[in-house]
């Protein structure tokens, strides 16, 4: 059956290439040469000086001795995090935002890793270490068109360390606030036709401080991942990874902005001490085979085929959770093609087929038992690329999905670049994007079967102007419009709220940043985001909820000899967004972060990272969908806090 699949659809990818190359074929005979091109399967020509597009590279990385990709993403442009304190186990269910949007695409190097079983979020960024990444990059929503559906807010591209020429090993020990002991390994190695990676992580964190009050919090989380390689010279690589993740969290849920302020004790006291503590745990493993083929200069092919399981719960123990049990159970697997091939001197040809299914394998909570449900989505795309002169170039996109439960959608995608100079880029695109509603979402308790998919229109403009190698300034603009948006309905009484195609939406955005290296030591950044969403309501519930008005990141950077520092910088402007101050524990604020490190020699560094330098009181969670007891309540965020560690190479 699945042989089968796999025929049929790559006889549909080739029929659409024929199409696209049919005018070579049957036009007059032409004589060209091709310059000599390397094709890749990533299929989106990105680079730092394109508008929309921003990277934080392995340096960069280093430099800011982040933890986990979810501390990394935060501080680049168009996202808005939307966390439950300190706890790395329940931002799994927090809500990562990309342009004000919660639908979005995870590529991790070159696979497709959302999970679309849950109706929380996408990824659970906290579950990959920052120790592993190579680089970390947002994409915009013209990139779906290839990268996947439900694309509605962009791509976020993730590439992962692999090994050079020779044997390299890393041990990082950690130590910090909160009672926090973090221990990581990397080993990287090539040999002949063989190279791969092995990393391993265990991290510790207990109780911590919010600027006003002490957090009761405990988290233990283990990391493991090996990648191995086998190269056939330059022709093919094969690629096998299997990662697995292992957390236990203890931690208050509610933090107050006035502790004097909550009403009432007894009962409401007993509820705080015991509803409000959750014990959870949160297990993933995931295993993938990849082949690339170098067919020659101008034609790469490859095949991938992966699986991702994860579990997540809160236990059922009387003294913390005061009977409150839940799971989720939930596994994607799949495949894909890709293909690319430069076809004409100005023509460049991309084409696939992706096939996935979602399994919710067990869901329990107070009110259901659901296993076995399954999604299956597949999708043909065909994307030609045009470099009409030196100065434009012209994509076009086709592709089709296909959802078991939504149905299929045709989605057309197109592409304008425009270079009048060296110095200066002009980009255009419109892009139509599908996104069927998660399983959770059609069938959990709150959930409905009769769910429509929401589709949208994404409209881009963007600039770019580089007079010479030390500086880049860039402006985007963003404008959609979406159709059937999927929210929980809260104009319904309580006990009957449930998902619903609720409303339209009508969202604009954009990003101006500059880049500027001062001398070869300092390098300086920011970036502005705005977002507005206006939403054209069915009933009152609320639709993206958590988008602040603004959003500056700031990055200083200094790197000479044995010493590099970062400063960072991140102003929220608005938080509410004009709904009410009283949302959450401070409306606009900035958090300031530092890092520093010193090598010792050229095997050993030693580094130093302190957080939240002034001691900011702010919440990114609000109370307004989430409140239960009507007064001011947040996950509260750490207030200041420090990391020390020593990293060694040998």
């Amino acid at each position: 059956m699945l042989q089968a699949k796999i025929k049929s659809m790559s006889v549909l990818v080739w029929l659409c290439y024929a199409f696209f190359s049919a005018g070579s074929v049957f036009a007059e005979e032409e004589v060209f040469y091709l310059d000599p091109m390397i094709v890749t399967a990533y299929r989106y020509d990105a680079d730092d000086g394109k508008p929309g597009y921003y990277k934080m590279d392995e340096q960069k990385l280093e430099t800011g001795n982040y933890e986990n990709a979810l501390d990394v993403i935060q501080e680049l442009p168009g996202i808005t995090l939307a966390a439950r304190g300190a706890s790395g186990g329940f931002n799994a269910y927090s809500s990562v935002l990309l342009n004000g949007s919660d639908r979005y695409v995870v590529v991790i190097d070159g696979i497709r890793s959302n999970w679309n079983g849950s109706s929380y979020n996408d990824f659970d960024f906290s579950t990959l270490p920052a120790d592993m990444l190579n680089s970390v990059e947002i994409l915009p929503a013209a990139a779906g068109a290839v990268y996947g559906n439900a694309a509605k807010g962009g791509v976020i591209k993730i590439t992962t360390k692999k090994a050079e020429a020779g044997v390299k090993t890393s041990i990082n020990l950690e130590t910090g606030s909160y009672g926090r002991e973090r221990e990581n390994i990397l080993h990287l190695g090539r040999k002949g036709d063989w190279s791969w990676s092995i990393y391993a992580q265990k991290s510790i964190m207990g109780d911590y401080s919010s600027a006003r009050h002490k957090i009761p919090s405990y988290e233990n989380t283990e990391n493991a991942d090996v990648k191995i390689t086998r190269s056939w010279g330059d022709a093919a690589d094969l690629t096998l990874s299997y990662s697995v993740f292992s957390g236990r969290y203890t931690s208050k849920i509610f933090n107050f902005k006035k502790i004097e302020s909550i009403p009432g004790s007894g009962i409401l006291d007993k509820k705080i001490k015991n509803i409000f503590l959750t014990d959870g745990r949160k297990t993933e493993n995931n295993v993938s085979l990849e082949y690339e083929r170098k067919i020659s200069n101008t034609e790469n092919n490859t095949f991938g085929i992966y699986r991702r399981c994860s579990q997540a719960a809160y236990d059922d123990d009387p003294k913390v959770n005061d009977d409150r049990p839940w799971l989720l159970d939930i596994r994607t697997e799949g495949f894909f093609d890709r293909y690319s091939k430069q076809w004409h001197a100005k023509n460049t040809l991309t084409a696939g087929f992706e096939y996935y299914q979602d399994q919710v394998l067990d869901y329990q909570d107070l009110r259901a038992n659901i296993n076995d449900r399954t999604l299956i989505s597949k999708a043909v795309y065909v994307q030609n690329e045009w470099r009409m002169d030196d100065e434009i170039k012209v994509t076009g996109t086709l592709r089709q999905d296909y959802n078991s439960y939504a149905g299929s959608k045709l989605s057309p995608a197109a592409a304008l670049e425009y270079r009048p100079s060296d110095k200066m880029l002009y980009t255009l695109s419109y892009t139509e994007y599908f996104a069927p509603p998660k399983q959770l979402m059609l069938f959990a308790p709150y959930g409905d079967e009769t769910l429509k998919p929401e589709e949208g229109k994404v409209y881009e403009f963007g600039a770019a102007y580089t007079p010479d190698d030390s500086l880049t300034l860039k402006a985007s603009i963003f404008h959609r419009n979406a159709t059937n948006v999927i929210a929980v309905d809260i104009s319904l009484p309580e006990k009957d709220r449930r998902y619903a195609n609720v409303a339209r939406e009508k969202a604009t955005g954009f990003t101006v940043s500059a880049a500027k290296r001062f001398a070869d030591n300092w390098y300086t950044s920011f970036a502005y985001t705005q977002t507005l969403v206006d939403i054209e309501r069915k009933g009152t519930a609320p639709v993206a909820v958590n988008i602040p008005h603004g959003k500056l990141v700031f990055d200083l950077v200094y790197d000479k000899d044995k010493y590099s520092a970062m400063l960072q910088g991140q102003g929220i402007f608005d938080q509410a967004n004009g709904r009410g101050e009283n949302l959450y524990a401070n409306n606009t604020y900035w958090v300031w972060n530092a890092s520093m490190n010193y090598k010792i020699n050229k095997n050993a560094r030693l580094y130093f990272r302190v957080n939240n330098i002034f001691d900011q009181f702010y919440s990114s969670w609000d109370n307004d969908t989430y409140g239960i007891l009507n007064f001011d309540e947040w996950y509260a965020e750490p207030g200041r806090n420090y990391q020390v560690g020593i990293n060694y190479t040998f």
